[in-house]
């Protein structure tokens, strides 16, 4: 293994932490706190609530990379017979600021140093759950255990949910639950626009787990591993992730419906849903299922944002 002494400090950050991979937590806890601050104007739970989800969300990356790097699966996620075609999916992968390989595998971290922060980063989550437990009561204490049951089992032994075909629906639940429940313990009331906010957060993060996961298609069904995608075949889960979209999006004019026409700003992301269908669908693209990651991340990204976006809108309209 490299020593990590000889990468510089910000390349030790950006490939340990990926802070780009908090974005999709950081941005659902918003969709949640902003929503919420429509009815409220409990602004300072809700920046605990989101500075708690980051650094769970820093946890959860690194622990994913600690026991991916164990069992091997990032280490051989783009092998191939075909070495042109390894090359290019590194070449298009690494390219994108979102994802640079395998902090453990690559030699930014050791397994003992990765225990140490893993177990810094949990303590930290703790300590600022403390305000938000005064404040919500025991039910956070709940919420935030499912939460670490969800995030850490999703890779860890001996459940390994992502292996066994149950990834998809963690991270569905997992970021529904970010975004509702964020709303939920600021408001402590159940809303429709919220909860069917949530829904779209947490399909279109799903989606985005969905495709990244054809990539590694044949890596999968070497390991033995049965994700969606192994159970479908990519065919049917790039069917099953036009699917998905074409509900969120019909979510979306619920929302709209329901809360307020300025919501109507989701539909700007679906540009990113027309390059994601047919990216996938270009059979004359041998890299079409590597190009889709981006994208789909894309989708989440802006989807997320112009929610927030809404929202913020929406507060200063039923202020003035």
């Amino acid at each position: 293994m490299n020593e990590t002494s000889s990468f510089t400090k910000w390349e030790w950050i950006k490939n340990v932490f990926r802070f780009t991979y908090t974005l999709p937590f950081v941005l659902a806890s918003l969709t949640g706190v902003f929503t919420a601050l429509v009815y409220t104007s409990q602004i300072i739970i809700g920046i605990f609530i989101v500075l708690d989800v980051f650094v769970l969300a820093l946890f959860v990356n690194l622990s994913n990379d600690y026991f991916d790097h164990k069992s091997g699966a990032d280490s051989t996620r783009f092998f191939s017979r075909d070495k042109e075609f390894e090359r290019g999916a590194r070449e298009i992968l690494s390219s994108k600021i979102y994802w640079s390989g395998n902090a453990f595998d690559l030699g930014y971290i050791t397994e003992s140093q990765g225990k140490i922060l893993m177990s810094v980063l949990a303590g930290s989550a703790i300590l600022l759950s403390i305000p938000i437990i005064i404040y919500g009561g025991l039910i956070v204490i709940l919420l935030g255990l499912i939460a670490f049951f969800l995030s850490y089992f999703y890779t860890a032994p001996p459940l390994n949910l992502g292996s066994r075909g149950l990834g998809e629906l963690d991270v569905f639940l997992s970021f529904f639950m970010i975004s509702f429940f964020s709303f939920f313990i600021i408001t402590g009331f159940f809303s429709y626009d919220a909860f069917f906010i949530a829904l779209s957060v947490g399909f279109l993060v799903m989606n985005m787990r969905i495709v990244d996961e054809m990539s590694g298609y044949e890596t999968h069904i070497d390991a033995g591993e049965r994700d969606l995608c192994v159970r479908l075949g990519l065919e049917n889960a790039s069917k099953l992730v036009v699917l998905i979209m074409v509900l969120v999006f019909f979510i979306s004019a619920v929302i709209v419906t329901l809360s307020s026409i300025l919501y109507l700003l989701v539909f700007l992301s679906i540009p990113f849903s027309y390059q994601i269908a047919r990216t996938l669908f270009n059979k004359n693209d041998r890299f079409r299922y590597v190009r889709a990651a981006p994208l789909a991340f894309k989708l989440s990204f802006s989807f997320q944002l112009l929610i927030i976006i809404a929202s913020i809108a929406q507060i200063f309209a039923t202020s003035g």
